[in-house]
């Protein structure tokens, strides 16, 4: 089957409106003052349930591409404190022509994955890979969503996006990188252009759009908003921008601040029971 090229990334993950990012903002706020972090207790292993949505043997994925991409998660998130396991065993193959060129939020999405959701999304990352259309490279929900809508939680990818696929530029698997970041509450980095609070996160500069392909280090500042703090660069590299795959390669350490936030408030049961509450020396709970 022919693939048409892909003409620039597109995430579909949808923005959250700025009165509902004022309100997540005011719940980090609380979370973090009511509760003592140890960065040493920053670390968590997340179970990966692949289900593969195919056409026959359109869209089929071998076992090197799954371990890959594994291999790719767990280098971008090293720095976070988060790993990623899968088993062989358990990955789900879905053949049904209808799923598997399922719209982003439509009827066969919400099809597909209530009736073969392979983990509960409260204890493991549903990571299902089609052929959706409109040009999309992936998209994923946000925690706060699974509370209300857990049929729907995990990440979606176009199966061409995996290590080895052949979605060049997007196909050394970052587009799982990137629509994981914001299943863990990420936002994109040129959140509201210039105008309106970006992503909230101190350390990556609001910039007035996405950047494409490989934008040079000697060429800042790019895309910087006006009001960016003197002396910032555009963050060009960053897994949530939209440069190409081998052009992404870091999280900054507020974007891991935000990760650790949103797993104690929404997908605290992704740490180990033993962990999952500790005492602080001032008697405060930890939600890891």
């Amino acid at each position: 089957m022919a693939t048409q090229p892909i003409l620039g990334r597109r995430c579909g993950t949808h923005d959250l409106s700025s009165g509902d990012r004022l309100r997540m903002a005011d719940m980090e706020s609380r979370f973090r003052e009511q509760t003592r972090i140890s960065e040493a207790d920053l670390s968590v292993i997340i179970p990966v349930k692949f289900i593969h949505v195919v056409d026959g043997q359109d869209g089929a994925i071998t076992t090197g591409q799954r371990t890959d991409q594994i291999e790719v998660m767990n280098s971008a998130f090293a720095t976070q404190g988060i790993s990623f396991v899968y088993d062989e065993d358990e990955v789900v193959i879905v053949d049904d022509a209808q799923f598997f060129r399922m719209g982003h939020r439509s009827l066969r999405e919400r099809q597909c994955k209530s009736q073969n959701q392979a983990v509960d999304p409260q204890t493991g990352l549903n990571f299902y890979t089609a052929a959706p259309g409109g040009g999309l490279l992936g998209w994923a929900t946000f925690p706060h969503e699974m509370d209300g809508d857990p049929d729907m939680d995990g990440v979606v990818m176009l199966h061409t996006t995996m290590p080895g696929g052949i979605g060049a530029p997007y196909n050394l698997g970052l587009t799982a990188v990137h629509e994981i970041g914001h299943w863990l509450g990420l936002y994109h980095t040129f959140q509201d252009g210039c105008f309106g609070s970006g992503d909230e996160i101190d350390d990556t500069p609001s910039h007035s759009g996405p950047n494409f392909g490989k934008p040079s280090d000697d060429e800042q500042p790019h895309n910087l908003c006006p009001d960016a703090p003197a002396g910032s660069s555009c963050p060009i590299h960053n897994y949530m921008n939209y440069v190409d795959d081998d052009w992404m390669t870091e999280f900054t350490a507020g974007q891991k601040d935000r990760v650790w936030a949103q797993i104690g408030m929404f997908r605290s049961q992704l740490l180990e029971a033993a962990e999952a509450t500790r005492i602080s020396e001032s008697g405060a709970a930890v939600i890891w």
